[in-house]
């Protein structure tokens, strides 16, 4: 029987790229057929938080431990080994039917069975001035990791093109596995917070890439150019810190309008998505966009950016909005909060363009993708 390894690291924690891997694993682990199963390699090297968090994840899992691996192997010593074409340390003996799926950076350099890797954006090289970072080098890194991959997952067609255009990598090795939105609880949910005006919600990090300085203004044009009576809500890690927003705010006069969560549990987010009247969704690039996903499946209208993978998501022009061009963005906004039918109508669209995303779907093209390319 021909195995799929998964590198399963991140479905450990929390937000990220996990939101991908965990239930695409969840799925593929269901779909184990006669011709191939699926294993799963949980690197938890010297850590002791990996180690309970794998605990943790263990006790609400009851799948059985033969499709688990574990290595206490260092990741530098796993990196070593891999970059030398050897496994065998981590996986065991494997055959050339064999499939690896690389969910991290960690990719490896192996010709005794097939590696594929996992890309879920490049937005560095796509909005490069919100990223310290050394992009020549980090771009060498991803060729070379593109270079021993047999086969590249993406998570959009716009990574897609991405990926072909900037790693110079074969369209035809590229796989497009979407998120899906199976799982959710979209019917009872407690009521965590009480608040007494309406406001449109952004779930995501607080960040300059995210452009939520950008949203703020436009926020505060709504207010105040156009005399809307709404708040907002942002969730999410703050990376910019408490007096960045607060100094922000003041100056544009909307700090009694604006309401910073911060980082919320699953539950208080999906409970802030639920009631609000609109999301907002103005990020300067993105490789997919699950909130925006999250809300369409329930029904609230989006508002979003016309950059990187999010168009694809909903696919209606009446939604996007140039993030350059904040004085139309905000007139924008404001006719459709205005606009009970448009809000409808937008409703609608979202609730059925939302139903053709399925993890069974994703996890199924991949099986069979691979099958084909085996």
């Amino acid at each position: 029987m021909a195995k799929l390894y998964v590198d399963a690291l991140p479905v450990l924690f929390e937000g990220g790229i996990s939101n991908y891997v965990r239930p695409l694993v969840n799925c593929l682990r269901k779909k184990n057929t006669e011709k191939r199963s699926v294993k799963l390699l949980f690197r938890l090297g010297f850590h002791r938080s990996r180690r309970e968090l794998y605990n943790t994840w263990r006790s609400d899992h009851s799948f059985n431990e033969d499709g688990e691996i574990k290595t206490y192997i260092p990741d530098r010593v796993v990196e070593y080994l891999w970059n030398r074409g050897s496994m065998a340390s981590t996986i065991g003996e494997c055959k050339k039917e064999d499939i690896f799926l690389a969910t991290t950076e960690l990719v490896p350099s192996n010709r005794t069975l097939k590696v594929g890797w996992v890309v879920y954006d490049l937005t560095p090289f796509r909005a490069p001035q919100f990223f310290r970072i050394d992009h020549r080098r980090y771009l060498a890194s991803m060729i070379k990791r593109a270079s021993v991959s047999d086969f590249i997952v993406a998570i959009s067609e716009n990574t897609k093109r991405d990926i072909v255009d900037l790693l110079k990598y074969p369209e035809d090795r590229i796989c497009v596995v979407y998120p899906g939105i199976e799982g959710m609880n979209i019917s009872k949910l407690p009521p965590v917070l009480t608040h007494n005006r309406p406001y449109v919600y952004y779930a995501g990090s607080l960040s300059l890439n995210k452009n939520v300085d950008g949203m703020l203004r436009i926020f505060s044009r709504v207010i105040h150019e156009h005399g809307l009576d709404i708040d907002i809500i942002l969730s999410g890690k703050d990376f910019c810190g408490k007096s960045f927003w607060d100094e922000l705010t003041r100056k544009l006069k909307i700090s009694d309008r604006v309401r910073i969560k911060g980082w919320v549990s699953d539950e208080e987010r999906q409970y802030l998505l639920s009631q609000a009247k609109m999301v907002w969704q103005f990020s300067w690039y993105e490789g997919f966009g699950l909130a925006v996903l999250e809300a369409a499946v329930r029904g609230i209208p989006v508002l979003y950016a016309n950059r990187g993978a999010v168009p694809e998501i909903l696919k209606n022009p009446e939604q996007e909005i140039d993030p350059t061009d904040e004085r139309n963005a905000a007139m924008k906004a404001a006719e459709a909060l205005s606009s009970s039918s448009k809000l409808n109508r937008w409703s609608e669209l979202g609730r059925e363009r939302a139903a053709e995303f399925s993890w069974d779907k994703s996890s199924s093209k991949l099986l069979k993708w691979l099958e084909r390319t085996s």
